[in-house]
């Protein structure tokens, strides 16, 4: 009895888990289950056996997408949709990362921003202060300020140690 009880909430914490990701790819796919969305061969995979794929959709443009597994389930996407050294470009990725968090959560949050939900506006100018001061590993972060049950969602602006910077936005399993 305490097997099949075990085995039946493994299956339903599967099943839940689920529930949450970016597009067509939930939390809880395998890899498998992963790679059988769209064509094949866009997928590689990386040295700790993660995956990624190129060119997916992400607000009127395209990202690069990471998929990062736990004991083999997927439970964190993370779109890159910028990385380089170009100051515009890497503020304009910013700007279409609160589009998208505004449009899929509603209002969006920025700590460096004040507390609540923040406009554009406010966000643009507590980046404008704090990106170019982030030394090298430093984060600029913002984030759904009602987040989804089924997942978690934020936006990482990370300094590099080689002087570019990456834009992600992150679905992650909560």
């Amino acid at each position: 009895m305490r097997y099949c009880v075990t085995a039946c909430l493994l299956f339903l914490s599967h099943c839940l888990a689920a529930a949450g990701g970016y597009q067509q790819w939930q939390f809880g796919m395998t890899q498998e289950q992963v790679k059988s969305v769209g064509n094949p061969s866009r997928y590689y995979a990386f040295k700790n056996g993660d995956l990624g794929a190129g060119a997916v959709p992400f607000e009127g443009g395209k990202a690069l997408l990471s998929f990062y597994f736990t004991h083999g389930y997927m439970v964190r996407a993370m779109l890159i949709t910028y990385r380089g050294d170009d100051a515009i470009l890497a503020r304009q990725a910013w700007v279409d990362a609160y589009a998208h968090l505004a449009r899929v959560c509603g209002d969006v949050e920025s700590v460096s921003a004040g507390q609540g939900a923040m406009p554009l506006e406010a966000v643009l100018a507590a980046y404008d202060e704090a990106v170019p001061a982030l030394a090298p590993g430093g984060r600029h972060q913002m984030g759904c300020l009602h987040m989804p049950a089924e997942q978690r969602i934020w936006v990482s602006l990370t300094h590099h140690i080689q002087q570019d910077v990456m834009v992600a936005v992150n679905y992650g399993k909560p």
